[in-house]
Parts: C-alpha cells; sequence; structure tokens
C-alpha cells in the first residue's frame, strides 16, 4: 500500500571498476556530482557524474593502503577526501593536488572499518576491535579514545549541532560521545541485534539503526537506552541484513540489505515505499548525493550502480504504480502529533576505559 518505487526502473549508470575489484565505501562530493569509491585493492577512485546520472567518468585514482580500503568520505568543503583501511592506516588527501595531505600509518591496532570528518580538522575512526579514536589533523596522535565496544565497530554518525559522535557495533550496542567533554555520554543496553549501519532522520531526533537481523531500529535522540520504535522485516519486505542507510529526506531513507535489494522506506508512517533497484549479490555500501537525486550502491558482485532517486523520478512511479504521492504529507501530520507529547574479532575486556582528554588547541567551537 503506497508503495510508489517500481523495481522494473532501470539504473541510470554502472561505474566500471578496476578489474576484479569490490567497492567496500562509497560516498558523495558535498557540493559537486563527484563520487569517491574505497576498494578492495587498497585503491580509491573518484568519478565524475553526469547531471542526470547516466554516466561516470573517471576523475582521479590512487593506492593509498596496502590492504583493503573500507571506507571513504569526502571533508566538508569537499577539497579532501579521508580514508580507511584494513593496513591499520588513515590519510587525508588533497583533491586538487591527488596527494596525501594527512596520513597515520598504524592509526589503530587492528583493521580501521570505519571514518567520518568531523569538521574542518577533525576525523573520527572505528576497528575491528571496537576502538573508536578522534583526530586532529594538525596533530599526529589521538586526541580522544574510546573502547567502549568490543567488537567491530561498523558505523559512526557526528551529530554537529550538538557535537556528538554516536557509534554501533556487532556488540548489540549504541555508544555516543560528547565531544566538547570528551567523554561518553549514553551507551544502550545489549540489543538482541548486531548494529550494522547510521542514518539520522527528522532533523537529528531520530538515529535509525540497520541490523543482522532486519529489523531497522529507531532511537530517540538523548534516549539510547533501547529502541524507541521499530520497523520489522514484516513492514520492510526483507528479513535479511540491513547493510547500508541513507537519508532521502526527513522523514524517508533508502536501506539496502544483504538480498542485494536497495528498498525505500518512511517513519511516520511507517512503511516500506518499494524497491528502487537490485544487485545480483549483498550490498556493501551506499550513498546519497547532497541534492537527495542520485544514489549509488556498490555490492559484491563487483558493480557499482547510480540510481535516480530525484522527487521527479519519484513522482514518475508514483502515478505509474498507483501510489498516492502524500507520503510526506502523512509523515509531517503524524510526526507533528508525535512530537507534540570484512569480519571483527570479538575482544576480552577492554570496556569502559572512556576518553583521553582534548588537547588544549583541539578546539570544537570553530566547527
Amino acid at each position: 500500500r503506497g508503495s510508489y518505487i517500481s523495481a522494473s526502473e532501470p539504473m541510470r549508470a554502472e561505474v566500471a571498476l578496476p578489474h576484479r575489484a569490490l567497492a567496500f565505501g562509497l560516498d558523495f562530493h558535498p557540493t559537486e556530482r563527484l563520487l569517491a569509491a574505497g576498494l578492495i585493492t587498497g585503491q580509491i577512485r573518484v568519478y565524475s557524474c553526469a547531471d542526470d546520472g547516466a554516466s561516470a567518468e573517471r576523475r582521479l585514482g590512487a593506492k593509498p593502503h596496502a590492504d583493503a580500503c573500507r571506507s571513504v568520505k569526502f571533508s566538508p568543503d569537499g577539497g579532501a577526501l579521508f580514508s580507511a583501511g584494513s593496513d591499520r592506516s588513515v590519510q587525508r588527501r588533497d583533491l586538487e593536488t591527488n596527494r596525501p595531505v594527512w596520513k597515520l600509518r598504524a592509526a589503530h591496532a587492528s583493521a580501521v572499518n570505519v571514518c567520518t570528518p568531523l569538521g574542518p580538522h577533525g576525523v573520527g575512526t572505528g576497528d575491528d576491535e571496537g576502538a573508536v579514536r578522534v583526530w586532529d589533523v594538525r596533530q599526529r596522535g589521538a586526541v580522544m579514545r574510546f573502547d567502549e565496544h568490543s567488537d567491530v565497530v561498523h558505523d559512526l554518525h557526528f551529530e554537529l549541532p550538538r557535537l556528538q559522535l554516536a557509534s554501533c557495533s556487532s556488540d548489540g550496542h549504541l555508544s555516543v560521545y560528547d565531544l566538547r567533554k570528551g567523554r561518553l555520554e549514553a551507551r544502550s543496553d545489549e540489543l538482541e541485534e548486531e548494529l550494522l549501519c547510521l542514518a539520522p532522520l527528522k532533523g537529528g531526533k531520530k538515529l535509525l539503526a540497520g541490523s543482522d537481523s532486519g529489523v531497522l531500529g529507531v532511537f530517540s535522540w538523548g534516549d539510547f537506552g533501547d529502541f524507541s520504535d521499530r520497523l520489522t522485516p514484516a513492514v520492510l519486505g526483507s528479513g535479511e541484513a540491513i547493510e547500508a542507510l541513507a537519508p532521502l529526506s526527513e522523514h524517508a531513507l533508502l536501506f539496502a540489505s544483504a538480498d542485494g535489494v536497495l528498498r525505500a522506506a518512511s517513519l511516520h508512517p511507517s512503511r516500506m515505499l518499494g524497491e528502487v533497484g537490485r544487485h545480483a549479490d549483498p550490498i556493501e555500501a551506499l550513498a546519497v548525493d547532497a541534492q537527495g537525486a542520485l544514489a549509488a550502491t556498490a555490492a559484491h558482485d563487483g558493480t557499482v550502480r547510480l540510481w535516480d532517486v530525484s522527487e521527479a523520478a519519484l513522482g514518475r512511479r508514483a502515478a505509474r504504480n498507483g501510489g498516492s504521492g502524500a507520503a510526506s504529507a502523512e509523515a509531517e501530520t503524524e510526526d507533528e502529533a508525535e512530537e507534540a507529547p570484512p569480519q571483527g574479532k570479538r575482544r576480552k575486556g577492554g570496556k569502559g576505559q572512556g576518553a583521553i582528554r582534548l588537547g588544549q588547541d583541539f578546539d570544537f567551537s570553530d566547527l
């Protein structure tokens, strides 16, 4: 009911990767139609996508990592690209010169699984043993260390207005860190699911977490003990693990599953909106451009595909499939009513070590 996306809608383009390369990380540039991919070979590629998403040409390439590049993220100003890899290194690469301007060869004790920018000078990282680190690119050492997780950190989300960083892990916990005070702010109960990915909705009031059980859990920001709501496999149309999330609007998001299908869902009303596209194998990474019009997916079948998820495209599909086209209006009404009232290694111990305090010259006020 209310489905407005057709699985028969063709993909816009397929990105050409190097031979036998798989993409583990994807990210779109904050202002331009550039797509970055981190590859299993340790390489990174940046592609220039056509305005309509119908083609993508290689813009630049490099091999910053000796092993798989697991995560790539553009800096907030778009002038640099962060990458993290299985070789335990993290680096920041200038896009104009295609040279590294900051690099740590042994940033973590184990493979680095994820990175995310923290304003103009900061970057957060998470590794296979559950460690989370915060770095200032003007310094060499970590300015904050958190060891709250006992298993691989799958995703990080930085909430800029609150200056808080959230991490999720296979240990079934969500952890939230206060970067002003350099300490753990909150930690969820041990949930029954492995938490694999994070995405904010409703202006940061909600934080959604995808799980290995196919449940899409909803946290209310500030209340992280347990999910405040759940979108179950019966609602979402799939019981497969949710591998990646990406917001489309205040009320809707894309989610990619281990069955190789990219779907869209809305929150309040909570429902699956339909399928966007398919791969032959599980989807590993997902990204949406700054305009919310073009999505990219990378799968174990060795492909990176581009999908038109613009409002106009969704409207055309709604008309063709008899959808109501009223999802946004319904969501706004119900939300107003609601608001009115790679593998990780499990480590023995290591929890509760907290954070070291910020250096005097590491100041988040300039974010």
